[in-house]
């Protein structure tokens, strides 16, 4: 189970890590302070950096610019998610999913936490959510038949 726990972080870890950019205060970058897409890469950058509380700080200015930006609220839920505060986590989840119901992300996230949760049947439903939006989320395919496995040998 400690295996399928670190291939469900590094996971999370690289799709992040592939968003990176240097933190700094958006107002100190120069940057508009009504910009919610400034304040998101900002978040994403203290999130890349382990801050958390800092990234969750500029993605809620995200969302209180933009209330119907998804990205901010995937994102704010990872950040949620890396605290161990999962029901934060998938409430925001929930948010990006009502904003895009198309968001893959957000269902394969959303999967990632309930399985944290050992909410197997929803982690399940979420990433199969997350195959019937894109078919080739290879991450989906086998988080889906771990969680599968791990809710077989849970009985």
């Amino acid at each position: 189970m400690n295996k399928l726990y670190k291939l469900f972080v590094v996971v999370t870890t690289v799709l992040i890590a592939s968003c990176a950019s240097s933190p700094s205060s958006v107002e100190s970058q120069g940057l508009d302070s009504d910009n919610a897409i400034a304040y998101n890469e900002s978040g994403i950058a203290y999130y890349n950096k382990k801050d958390y509380d800092r990234a969750i700080a500029d993605y809620n200015q995200a969302i209180r610019i933009d209330p119907n930006y998804a990205n901010a609220y995937n994102n704010r839920g990872l950040a949620y998610d890396e605290k161990g505060d999962y029901d934060r986590a998938i409430a925001d989840y929930n948010q990006a999913i009502r904003i895009d119901p198309n968001y893959a992300s957000a269902y394969y996230n959303r999967g990632l936490a309930y399985y944290y949760k050992k909410d197997y049947d929803r982690a399940i439903a979420d990433f199969e959510a997350t195959l019937r939006i894109n078919p080739n989320h290879a991450n989906a395919k086998n988080n889906l038949e771990a969680v599968k496995q791990a809710k077989a040998e849970k009985k």
